[in-house]
């Protein structure tokens, strides 16, 4: 059985143990169990602590799947250091790392019990994901809710409570507990009490209060499995994440002329500005490609009924040659375009119809063209789009497509 010493002492860094078995594994690292340790295995949706034995890195540390109350350290496989059954080595954790994984863990416990508290929510999972805190519950939320339960969490964290640790009988843990263990279970049941905020079972690591959380700050919410996920920051990672947010908000006042009261206010107006010169941009490209969609559709060639129109329109946009297609097909359902727009970054293709006809299918037209183009792209039987390379046979190109597309209309 491995001591667990994380559990006595939340704070020690470093500890001297002995090897009780060493192992090599499938990836060629070594794998270690000692007598005690300070090394926390992943569980409880907690990342495993890392570090170094005797220098060599710890990788993975879990529990024995042959027994549990074994804890297995993967060390990165080194020729510069051999272990032997008995030797006393001495470990050291990587503190800043377990620090922050303590802040998180109980910043969730504060969290969840504030969500069941106020709204009988329940947590139905929860992780820790690097700087991230995600939590399972089994119905919508929104964020005025978040921000109910944030602000209460955070002012438990202020008053700076103290955590308990408890191993009571199971008539107290069903009375009390937010979260019911396993029916399998076994005494003793480890809970984490948070008086007035939250009692319940628990393996992981906390900071012994409230106080050393710092901060919590819900970052995201979105639809998850008919429920919501919900995503924090606690500690030191919400400080940082706050830090980031903050310099880019720096970076859009300078960029935008004023300060941070106002952005929303010069956003607005950009906002507004862009929409009116898209309107006056699309006035002007119809403007100049009215009279070219009216000449093309007066010379299309007509075949079994339709109007079929081939044609490169030279340094254009992407967004010319969509405009251009759509003139020519809107209020036509006989018209079906083959549209290719030349500029610098290469051809762009419309190939397409009125959706309302069902009887033209340009995908295998435009199929050949693209791939002669060593393109890509594709779409629907009434309208496919893509990327190619410039090409000196481009009218060659869109020539053939046409015959494919005419067999496809015998």
């Amino acid at each position: 059985m491995t001591q667990k010493l994380y559990y006595e002492n939340l704070y020690a860094k470093e500890f001297d143990a002995q090897i009780i078995s060493i192992n090599e594994n499938s990836n060629g690292n070594i794998e270690i169990t000692l007598d005690k340790t300070l090394f926390y295995p992943s569980g409880g949706g907690q990342p495993c602590d890392l570090g170094f034995i005797d220098n060599l890195e710890v990788i993975d540390v879990h529990e024995d799947i042959q027994n549990n109350e074994n804890i297995i350290h993967v060390l990165k496989n080194s020729h510069d250091n051999i272990f032997s059954q008995n030797q006393i080595v001495h470990g050291v954790i990587n503190w800043d790392r377990r620090f922050e994984f303590m802040q998180q863990h109980l910043g969730e416990h504060i969290f969840a019990g504030c969500l069941y508290n106020l709204h009988k929510l329940h947590t139905a999972r929860m992780r820790i994901e690097g700087d991230n805190i995600s939590l399972d519950i089994d119905t919508h939320v929104d964020w005025d809710l978040m921000y109910e339960s944030e602000a209460l969490a955070n002012e438990f964290i202020w008053q700076n409570l103290p955590v308990e640790i408890l191993y009571p009988d199971l008539d107290e843990i069903k009375k009390f507990a937010r979260k019911l263990p396993p029916e399998n279970a076994t005494l003793p049941i480890r809970i984490v009490k948070i008086e007035g905020v939250d009692y319940v079972p628990c393996c992981g690591l906390h900071v012994k209060s409230t106080g050393e959380v710092g901060l919590i700050k819900v970052t995201s919410i979105e639809n998850h499995k008919g429920g919501t996920r919900i995503y924090l920051k606690c500690g030191r990672t919400a400080y940082r994440w706050l830090q980031s947010l903050h310099n880019e908000i720096r970076k859009v006042e300078s960029e935008l002329v004023c300060g941070d009261s106002n952005i929303l206010e010069k956003i607005i107006i950009l906002k507004n500005q862009i929409h009116d010169a898209k309107i006056e941009k699309e006035n002007i490209i119809s403007h100049f490609l009215e009279p070219l969609s009216e000449n093309l559709k007066l010379n299309a060639e007509y075949f079994n009924n339709t109007k079929i129109i081939t044609h490169v329109l030279k340094n254009s946009s992407q967004d010319e040659v969509k405009h251009l297609f759509r003139l020519l097909t809107d209020n036509d359902l006989d018209c079906v375009a083959l549209i290719a727009g030349e500029n610098s970054q290469g051809i762009f293709l419309t190939f397409g119809c009125n959706r309302n006809n069902k009887n033209i299918d340009v995908r295998a037209a435009f199929k050949h063209a693209i791939s002669v183009l060593n393109g890509k792209g594709g779409g629907s039987a009434f309208c496919s789009q893509g990327w190619g390379k410039n090409s000196n046979e481009i009218q060659n190109t869109l020539f053939d497509a046409k015959n494919i597309l005419k067999n496809t209309l015998k």
